[in-house]
Parts: C-alpha cells; sequence; structure tokens
C-alpha cells in the first residue's frame, strides 16, 4: 500500500516496483479515475485510460498482468486498457459502489488469489460477496457489478 496516490506517486511506484499486479481503491467516473491532485486549487487529478498507459509506459513496463480499478464507473476505464494490450487483465466496477461493497470485494478477491485460485474464480468470488453485502445491509445503490477484462 502506498497510501493516497498522486500522479508521480504512482508513476514512481510503478517504476520502482514493476508490480504484477495493481489495485486502486478510490473515486471514479465514467472518464477515468480520481488520483490525489497535487495543484492546490483541485482536489483530484483525473487519469484516464490513455494517462494510465502513459504512466506505466513512463515506467518502463510494457504491459501489467492484473489491474483492479476497484472505484466507481471505472469498468470502462478497465476494459479499455485490456483492448489496448496495457493490462492482461482488468476489474472496473459497472455503476457505483459504496464502501462495504468495494472493501468486500478486495479482500474477497485478494484471499482466494492467495488460496491460488485462478482469476475467473476469484472474480466470481469476490463479486458474489459484493452483492451479497449490498443485499444483506440493504444498500441502495446505482452498483451493477464488477467487469472483468
Amino acid at each position: 500500500s502506498i497510501g493516497f496516490v498522486t500522479r508521480d506517486r504512482l508513476r514512481k511506484n510503478l517504476e520502482r516496483f514493476k508490480p504484477h499486479c495493481v489495485h486502486v481503491c478510490g473515486h471514479g467516473t465514467a472518464q477515468g479515475i480520481e488520483l490525489v491532485s497535487t495543484t492546490p486549487s483541485l482536489l483530484f487529478d483525473h487519469l484516464n485510460s490513455e494517462g494510465f498507459a502513459q504512466l506505466l509506459a513512463e515506467a518502463g513496463m510494457q504491459r501489467l498482468p492484473l489491474l483492479v480499478l476497484n472505484s466507481c464507473e471505472s469498468a470502462a476505464m478497465a476494459s479499455h486498457l485490456a483492448q489496448l494490450g496495457f493490462v492482461a487483465h482488468a476489474v472496473g466496477v459497472q455503476g457505483g459502489a459504496v464502501d462495504d461493497q468495494a472493501v468486500q470485494f478486495a479482500y474477497s478477491f485478494w484471499a482466494m488469489l492467495y488460496k491460488s485460485a485462478s482469476f475467473v474464480e476469484c472474480f466470481q468470488t469476490a463479486t458474489r460477496m459484493a452483492h451479497q453485502i449490498q443485499n444483506d445491509k440493504g444498500l441502495v445503490t446505482n452498483f451493477k457489478g464488477f467487469v472483468a477484462s
């Protein structure tokens, strides 16, 4: 975990660690994910799929094996990055999600991966658990689910 993420901090950590997996939790819109801004007058720094691809290139990474964008409306960005070939597997959220759903998805996904489950098994279990917490708590959201590319 690298804490609050700025564009520069993300690039430096991609360059330093050359990770196999990147999991971004935070705010998102249909246009991309929102990083912490370094500009005093702005709260967020909008990062779209082209910007993320540029960060990977600047970090010397050809292709990321797994990207999880655990933020609202991130399905299109995840899918676009996979279609462009910058990531092998990508996960994004369709619609909106509340923190409980995002946390449950992350916990279930990584717990299954730790147990050496396949990407598909991890994704299916985590998605089911995110929907279950919505039902159990009676959450009213525009959450439509997670999408894998």
